[in-house]
């Protein structure tokens, strides 16, 4: 008898579209996730978990998470799979001190190029960020997605005129990693800053070409999220401290 080989016929357009489409809305999710602490630092990802969650196949998660991996959000451990990257006051001080000098190239770059269009799009995003809550109205102790996207989309008009994409897309990595531990400090219950005052204070200086109080401003608006954040994990570290001896003690 002669045998036949059934031939695999190529995906059409429309099904890659589709499935890019559910692949770029699961690492979105997920990235979301994390951010906002939904998904807690040193969380294990299980895949079948998070295909319940997302409501979404294994290959799409399986995409995410090592995407996520590459961004420095998620961690690979040999023999047990993948975990939401750890939080640590060493990362932090890198981290921050990193995004500092970073974002110090970028808006020097931002103010000396950038024309109407983009004081147009930087006064926009002001307006929307004052308009938003930090917190979730019905959670305290959440950081607001809205106000957290309003947030970020702030501080890339900042930067936006600089003209250097790779510059761009490192300081977006950074400050995604950064907002991860402002969501902790907002869950530790401390005091809550002025921030639309420094948000404004950040954006009249810029609109008016004022390099060296814009660079000042924007140094102590991220050295301020450092220490609180510090301050946080600081003092859950105390807890876990605490209660570790209690335990120790019965």
């Amino acid at each position: 008898m002669r045998a036949f080989r059934e031939a695999r016929l190529p995906s059409s357009p429309a099904s890659a579209d589709k499935t890019q489409t559910l692949n770029a809305s699961v690492l979105g999710r997920m990235r979301a996730d994390i951010i906002a602490c939904r998904l807690m630092p040193n969380e294990r990802l299980r895949v079948e978990t998070l295909r319940e969650r997302y409501r979404m196949g294994t290959s799409p998660i399986r995409e995410a998470l090592m995407r996520l991996e590459a961004e420095g959000l998620v961690e690979l451990e040999q023999n047990k799979g993948f975990r939401v990257a750890e939080v640590s006051h060493q990362n932090l001080v890198d981290l921050m001190r990193t995004r500092i000098e970073i974002e110090t190239i970028a808006l020097r770059w931002s103010l000396e190029k950038g024309g109407v269009d983009w004081e147009a799009d930087l006064l926009g995003a002001f307006h929307r960020l004052s308009r938003q809550s930090k917190v979730e109205p019905s959670r305290p102790e959440a950081i607001s997605e809205a106000w957290s996207r309003e947030h970020a989309a702030f501080h890339s008009a900042l930067v936006a005129a600089c003209g250097a994409p790779t510059l761009l897309g490192i300081r977006a990595r950074l400050f995604e990693q950064a907002d991860r531990y402002v969501a902790l400090s907002i869950m530790s219950n401390g005091p809550l800053r002025d921030d639309v005052g420094e948000h404004k204070q950040l954006m009249r200086a810029a609109l008016s070409r004022d390099v060296d109080k814009t660079l000042e401003l924007n140094r102590a608006h991220i050295t301020r999220t450092l220490d609180k954040v510090a301050a946080s994990l600081a003092a859950g570290q105390r807890v876990v401290q605490a209660r570790a001896a209690a335990r120790r003690a019965k």
